[in-house]
Order: C-alpha cells, then structure tokens, then sequence
C-alpha cells in the first residue's frame, strides 16, 4: 500500500512551522518513505508573541487562539500544496504547538484545532496526538520513537535537538526513549531575550554556536545545571515549559555572567546529559536531528563528551530539519490503519495505543 501524507511539526523553539509531504509504503509489514517536498515557514513577530505568550491566555482567549491557530495552519497548507503542485494527500498529520505539557497532573494541551486546520486545508487531519496516551497514564511523550524503529532501524542511537533534547534506543522490551534536557528551548529565549534588552545585532538563535565557542564556562553554573532532580530520574519522563519556566530559567535570570559565557556554559550542561543518557557502555551509531544539528558548536561539545565508541552521524539537511514532520506523518497514517502510533515501554503508559483525534474532510 502507498500513502500521500503531509506532516506538520511546530517546535516549542518558535523557528516556524516545518512541512513535509510524502509518499509512505508498506510491505509485507516494512515500511519506507520519501520526503517529496518539504518547508519551513519561519513565525511572523506577531505569531510568535501569541505563541509565546498561549500559556498566560485565560480559557475563553486560549480556546480562541487554538482556533485561530488551527485556521491559520490549515491555510498554510492549502497554500503549499498549491505552491508546489501537491496532489491533495491522504491526510494531513499536525503535531500542533504545545502550550501545556502535565502528564504527572494527567493534562497536556498541543495548539491548533484540528476541524479548522481541516476546514481550511481542505484534507482529513490528525491531531492531538498526546491526550489519549496521557488518558492512559503515560507522559505523552516522545512519540518519534516507534517511527525510529520502522522507519531508521540502521542506528542505535536517535537523537533529536529541538526545542528539548530527547533519545530513541532499542532495548530489550521494546523501543525506549525519554526527553534528555532542554536545548534550543532554553538557547533561543536566551539569545532573543538578550538581543530585546541589549539591542545588539544578533540573530534569534546561536548561529553555528558562534556566541557560545566565544565564552567561557562557568562552573558554578554548569555543575547546579547537572545536579537538577531530573536528571537523577529513570524514563520513561519527559519535558515541557512549565519545568524550564521553574528550573532552568531561574537560574539563568539571577546569573550576572555575559551572554556568552551563560551560552557555553549551557552547551557543555547539554552535552553531559547527552552523554549520561547513553549508559555506561555505549557504542554505536548515533543519528543527530532536529535544529541543533546545524549548531557546529554544540555538535562539538556532544562529541567530546561522548564515548569514543559512539558515532555521531549528520544526515542530510532534508533529513535533519524534517524528520519529525515525516515522523508526524507516519503516526497519523498509523492512527487511520488503527495501528498502535504510541508504545507504552516509551511513555509509561498502562498500554499501547493509537493516539489521535481525526477530522474529516470530504
């Protein structure tokens, strides 16, 4: 069987919106794919303020904002199928903007409704993709890992650098798979928030981890980095905004060390729990995606920090800016052929599920 699935990912780094339409196929229960075409749509200032600001809305303006939201991401995709001359897909499959991420309070919220991202694309959509396994007792999250088995079974190790750093591995039970640490999450408010007070000239993120190579590390810093509770936890666990807003960000805001030396100093705090999330006999090789896979620098530092036996593997540009949207695209083919898009052994959940909500478009 072949499918035409487009898969849309919106990062809690507020780059943009990544969009990838491709053809998936099924064998004889293997799967492959091919990324057809594939976009980033960088965030207007107006819509990363209302992004960034979701979390402070009362009921009544967040409910709108989904909407909206959801409106404003179906006309995005009607408009790239139309740019590229994109036959209409199967579905669409849209991760949405997480706004609130609470398993251990059984709640997460990830922004842009569905019917109106189908009403104005004018395709079936998938969404909402982390309630029922939340419902279910788990956290939710990561959910890359099952299309890390099927679909990038030739590395041990995937390692994606978003917005939060999180880890796919096989293990004896099943794929396992847990958020590492926050990175370009942390890395870009930085940066943005320093060029807003200061003025400088600086673009909205790290470029290439230039300001971090030119600091130096602070360890005072670096050490209460690495001592965070988090840290001391076995998966399956996970990450969101709330636990930056009350852990990281707290300590960075009382820091009077200058931009760089607080950017250095983050890297190397990455690059140690990259490496601890390995175990203690690592070897193999490890498939580096996400943004943070640009940033020389910080690939530096994670190299360093490795065991020699790991070997980092950098894709191709289309590979590592878009993976998650195809992953995305795969779950919500998954969830219409009714299969499990969700493995328990990941998120800690009471049992497999296939995990959604769908809106059809006819």
């Amino acid at each position: 069987m072949e499918y035409f699935v487009t898969g849309l990912m919106s990062g809690t780094s507020l780059d943009g919106t990544d969009l990838a339409y491709c053809r998936l196929s099924e064998h004889k229960g293997a799967w492959e794919y091919e990324i057809i075409k594939a976009e980033t749509l960088p965030y207007q200032d107006s819509w990363k303020e209302k992004l960034s600001k979701a979390p402070e809305l009362s009921g009544r303006d967040l409910i709108a904002l989904h909407n909206n939201y959801g409106k404003y991401l179906g006309l995005t995709i009607k408009d790239f199928h139309a740019r590229n001359g994109l036959i209409t897909p199967d579905l669409v499959a849209s991760h949405g903007h997480t706004v609130f991420h609470q398993p251990s309070q059984g709640y997460t919220f990830q922004l842009g409704h569905g019917a109106f991202i189908a009403a104005n694309c004018q395709c079936t959509v998938v969404s909402d993709f982390r309630s029922m396994d939340v419902a279910m007792g788990g956290q939710g999250a990561p959910l890359v890992p099952l299309g890390d088995e099927l679909l990038f079974s030739a590395y041990t190790y995937c390692l994606n650098l978003g917005g939060f750093a999180n880890i796919s591995i096989p293990g004896a039970s099943g794929r396992l798979a847990f958020d590492i640490c926050p990175v370009n999450f942390v890395i870009n408010q930085l940066v943005r928030e320093h060029k807003k007070n200061t003025g400088r000239n600086l673009h909205d993120y790290d470029k290439d981890g230039l300001l971090a190579r030119s600091g130096e590390p602070v360890s005072c810093l670096l050490k209460t980095f690495n001592e965070l509770n988090y840290y001391k936890k076995q998966g399956p666990k996970s990450l969101g905004e709330e636990w930056v807003n009350e852990n990281i960000k707290p300590l960075i805001t009382k820091s009077p060390h200058k931009l760089e030396d607080l950017l250095h100093t983050y890297y190397l705090h990455v690059a140690r729990q990259i490496s601890n999330s390995l175990g203690v006999k690592p070897k193999g090789d490890m498939l580096v995606t996400g943004g943070g896979a640009h940033n020389t620098f910080l690939i530096e530092c994670i190299k360093h920090a490795i065991a020699s036996d790991v070997t980092i593997i950098i894709p191709d540009n289309e590979t590592i800016d878009f993976k998650e949207a195809l992953i995305f695209a795969f779950l919500g083919l998954r969830y219409v052929r009714k299969e499990t898009n969700c493995k328990s052994s990941v998120t800690g959940a009471s049992a497999d599920s296939p995990g959604g909500s769908i809106h059809y478009f006819h």
